[in-house]
């Protein structure tokens, strides 16, 4: 396995976090040290670049209907973070994502923070409770291996990095975030699954263009731009995104690049964590995989692909679509659980966060 020393192309990428951040100046560097040390992590991967909130992240943002106007800023091929909690179906646009990272929400009685780092291409949804107090998380300006560090907005605490998952600095050094179910996809193919879906309106109150990538070509598959150097297993592209299981350091990584090689419809019946699991992956409307624990009707179920969008399962010979979600057979109606430790990154990234994790196809 290859490792290379990457030196990201900073100076488009340093601009593009300035103009973000409404700053004028460029603040990118190991700054405001006292705010450093209090994280448990090595000092040469963590920088300050920005203040504090200097991308605001959203507070209960209006959500609008699929077909409403102001979410007409959303194109089909845009992807997006979706969520479904006790049947509600909401959609958190990378669009949105790219210029704020977080958006903390309330679904019924549960209160969600669905964060996105645009640098390593991950999306994470948390429970923000922390020993029964709920954390208004923030872009805390400090970044660790390139990936977003939150902090909570009412204390000024800085918890730690989104893909550490544990809080790793100040007072939340023994703490825990419970992570929730995401599925990333394309904004045609989520509401095709969830019409009655809601999605984060346009109208945030802040002068964003929610059409604008502002970070040039740095998503780029051939793109190697970091913003900050730093070790990386270089032998997949920086940019190919995975589907990842977390366990610890260590889980299960499908590079997208692996899955597309088996087709352009893919189940894979795999065991992650002694858990049976189901992975789909679909090609068309901008590449999708989803992960699943394979239980369902108290029995383990084994996939095959069946028609465009749909798989079928061996025992029962159901039906199920990318969601999980049964449409035809015995078991219709039924809902296969979602791998809450499953998401998506950029390849360096889950190298970097995974050590110890295992690479499908390798």
């Amino acid at each position: 396995m290859g490792m290379g020393f990457v030196r990201g192309t900073r100076s488009a990428l340093v601009l593009a976090t300035a103009l973000l951040a409404g700053a004028c100046d460029d603040s990118v560097g190991p700054v405001n040290q006292g705010r450093l040390e209090v994280c448990d992590l090595p000092q040469d991967l963590l920088w300050a670049s920005l203040p504090p909130d200097a991308i605001p992240a959203l507070t209960l943002p209006d959500m609008v209907g699929a077909e409403d106007d102001d979410a007409a800023y959303l194109f089909d091929f845009d992807r997006v973070l979706g969520v479904v909690i006790n049947g509600e179906a909401r959609a958190y646009p990378h669009n949105i994502l790219w210029h704020h990272e977080i958006v903390n929400d309330q679904i019924g009685d549960q209160w969600i923070s669905v964060s996105f780092c645009p640098l390593t291409g991950s999306g994470v949804v948390f429970d923000p409770q922390v020993d029964g107090v709920r954390l208004d998380l923030g872009v805390s300006g400090l970044l660790f291996a390139n990936n977003l560090v939150m902090f909570d907005r009412t204390s000024g605490a800085v918890y730690g990095p989104q893909l550490e998952v544990d809080g790793r600095c100040s007072v939340y050094t023994s703490a825990t975030l419970e992570v929730l179910g995401v599925q990333e996809m394309s904004w045609g193919r989520w509401k095709a699954l969830y019409p009655d879906t809601r999605v984060v309106g346009g109208s945030t109150g802040f002068p964003r263009n929610y059409r604008n990538y502002p970070y040039g070509s740095y998503d780029e598959i051939t793109s190697s731009d970091l913003l900050f150097p730093m070790d990386v297993d270089d032998s997949r592209p920086l940019k190919e995104r995975v589907l990842a299981i977390r366990n610890g350091r260590a889980g299960q990584g499908w590079p997208f690049g692996e899955l597309a090689g088996l087709g352009d419809q893919v189940a894979l019946n795999e065991t992650v964590g002694g858990v049976p699991t189901a992975i789909f992956y679909e090609a068309r409307d901008g590449e999708t995989a989803t992960a699943f624990d394979a239980r369902a009707d108290g029995q383990t179920l084994t996939f095959d692909t069946a028609a465009e969008g749909t798989w079928m399962d061996r025992e029962t010979s159901s039906t199920w679509s990318i969601s999980g979600l049964a449409i035809d057979g015995p078991l219709a109606g039924s809902q296969l659980e979602a791998r809450e430790d499953a998401y998506v990154l950029f390849w360096f990234a889950w190298r970097h966060f995974q050590p110890d994790g295992e690479t499908f196809g390798s």
